[in-house]
């Protein structure tokens, strides 16, 4: 099925960046699909085992099985490991941040969940997480393009909506019971500090969807920078930046990807002194009521220019980023293939896009 003889990624890109991809431990006795991932990738990214709802479903219960296979596989095969996630809205226990009923519990009470949580977690897996990614799509999805930027990257935050997968849950309970100079948006700062407390060494980082929009890359640059701020200014500050990367997640579509547009975000999280990472990465056409899957032979060529795109401009800015994950080993096996968006396609077999991503490097 895989066909081995292809250039490996993680040759290919060896001088700009890591390449990676996704895991989950019932796959790990698949020796095909093993083989393929060790030849093309250097770095994984745990899919669903290390999401925070698979770690914990209640105070003091804490499920490390899945987890800790993930860990055991890529210390056994070198594969550098990302964790994701410590803080999220979503795919996280109630007890962390609510209460029975949906309602935010008190601030004194979030803060001392989340460092119990980050604590047990973290501390697990010390010193064997290359980095994490601490906190995940903290930002409102607005687009920003209809209003300008307000400057305060704090009224960009989650908090209550109509959409009840969207609430910003972390936000509601430290904002319940917060006294003069607190606000909501201090769970983020606690999060980063937890994440360094508990496991030192371990890069941090900041990830987030639809990165490269105005309002949200501006968002994300003055909240890395602020909390950066806050951090030189802190006691136990020891010389390093407590937000030390941004993780682009580059879901992108034929739609609304503009390379311009991700250009000027990857030229303003660089001016922030932290590392890049591409962490989530496909590319999809069609929807999912009008799927296209497979390519259409013009889709197929559109795909993998815009592909070839994207990487010409990463290894531009490989001086910033240290790998690109794809969220996907196939199509067949992505969490998006109504719309075809990985290298692969249903039969593992090489798509246009891989061809025209591996000649990028050539191309320099």
């Amino acid at each position: 099925m895989w066909d081995l003889t292809l250039p490996s990624l993680c040759a290919v890109f060896e001088k700009h960046f890591m390449m990676g991809n996704i895991v989950s431990p019932d796959e790990f006795n698949d020796a095909e699909l093993m083989a393929m991932y060790k030849h093309h990738y250097n770095s994984a990214t745990a899919e669903n085992a290390m999401k925070p709802e698979s770690i914990s479903s209640a105070p003091g219960v804490y499920t490390f099985e899945q987890a800790d296979m993930v860990v055991k596989w890529a210390e056994e095969n070198k594969i550098t490991l990302i964790g994701h996630a410590f803080v999220w809205h979503a795919q996280s226990a109630l007890w962390l941040n609510r209460n029975e009923d949906g309602t935010p519990i008190p601030r004194a009470q979030a803060k001392a969940n989340m460092e119990a949580f980050i604590k047990e977690y973290a501390g697990r897996y010390s010193g064997k997480i290359y980095s994490w990614d601490v906190i995940n799509e903290a930002f409102i999805d607005s687009s920003g393009e209809d209003k300008p930027y307000s400057g305060n990257w704090r009224e960009y935050i989650r908090r209550e909506t109509d959409n009840p997968r969207a609430v910003g849950h972390w936000y509601l309970a430290y904002a319940n019971g917060a006294g003069a100079g607190e606000c909501g948006t201090d769970y983020v700062f606690d999060a980063f500090y937890f994440a360094r407390k508990y496991d030192p060494k371990a890069v941090l980082y900041y990830n987030d969807y639809n990165e490269e929009f105005p309002h949200k890359r501006n968002a994300i640059a003055d909240m890395v920078n602020d909390i950066n701020a806050q951090w030189r200014a802190h006691p136990e500050y020891d010389g390093r930046m407590l937000v030390e990367g941004i993780g682009m997640q580059g879901h992108h579509n034929h739609i609304h990807t503009d390379v311009d547009r991700i250009r000027k975000a990857l030229e303003l999280f660089s001016k922030t002194g932290t590392k890049i990472a591409i962490t989530e990465m496909d590319f999809t056409f069609g929807s999912e009521s009008d799927p296209a899957s497979p390519l259409s032979a013009e889709d197929s060529k559109k795909q993998s220019e815009m592909y070839a795109a994207l990487f010409k401009l990463y290894v531009e800015f490989s001086d910033h980023i240290e790998r690109v994950t794809i969220w996907g080993k196939s199509d067949g096996r992505s969490w998006r293939k109504w719309g075809s968006p990985t290298f692969f396609n249903e039969g593992g077999q090489a798509k246009e896009a891989f061809h025209a991503v591996v000649a990028t490097v050539g191309d320099q």
